[in-house]
């Protein structure tokens, strides 16, 4: 990547990591950057492209796992992917959570990133969207029930992943990996078992009889 480039984008990240996006101006990205304000013009249209940018790369490790991820198809057990990729997507999302949120609040910078996602195609829908792929695989593999449906699944797991980074950032909860590790493990425990109680089979022979009668 070019140097100036990658340059712009770690002084525009700093800058909302220090001031926020309301402080956020092209001048003070160029002053940080120590560039001309020009050449981020040379490089991006405008400021919604590079909090884009900064967004993406802090997505970066969430994107290649994802894309690793049919590698893994009937490898070790289904619950230790998904806890490798949800673990990955947690902490992408930690860092990016503030910014994200800051975006939210600007209608006319909201408005110009949806336009931005849409023309590159991507956006939490097509990370979603992967994963379903995958869980349909090892759903064929018969490694997962045959009354899941993999689009469902594969948001639940997603927005547990992203709700638990927003909810640690509001905290100021400092991202320690082994106790995300243990949260996340157990939110694919409790997907993979399901809700409906597990009946022994005398008692589902006797229960699918008095559905009948």
């Amino acid at each position: 990547m070019n140097e100036n480039r990658q340059n712009i984008i770690c002084a525009t990240e700093r800058l909302l990591q220090t001031h926020g996006l309301a402080r956020l101006t092209m001048r003070e990205i160029a002053r940080e950057a120590k560039v001309a304000e020009g050449l981020i013009y040379h490089h991006f249209k405008d400021k919604a492209e590079l909090i884009h940018e900064v967004v993406e790369q802090r997505m970066h490790d969430a994107k290649n796992v994802l894309q690793n991820l049919p590698l893994q198809v009937g490898l070790r057990t289904l619950s230790e992917n998904l806890e490798e990729v949800l673990s990955v997507v947690y902490r992408s999302h930690y860092e990016i959570v503030p910014i994200v949120c800051s975006v939210f609040a600007d209608h006319q910078l909201r408005a110009r990133m949806r336009e931005i996602m849409k023309e590159r195609e991507v956006g939490p829908q097509h990370a979603i969207d992967g994963l379903a792929v995958y869980l349909a695989a090892e759903q064929r593999l018969g490694r997962m029930a045959e009354t899941v449906i993999p689009q469902a699944a594969a948001k639940c797991l997603w927005m547990i992943s992203i709700q638990t980074a927003m909810d640690d950032q509001l905290m100021e909860q400092k991202p320690d990996a082994a106790r995300i590790r243990q949260e996340i493990r157990q939110y694919v425990q409790t997907i993979m078992a399901g809700l409906e109680p597990r009946l022994p089979a005398k008692q589902k022979t006797t229960f699918k009889k008095s559905q009948k009668s």
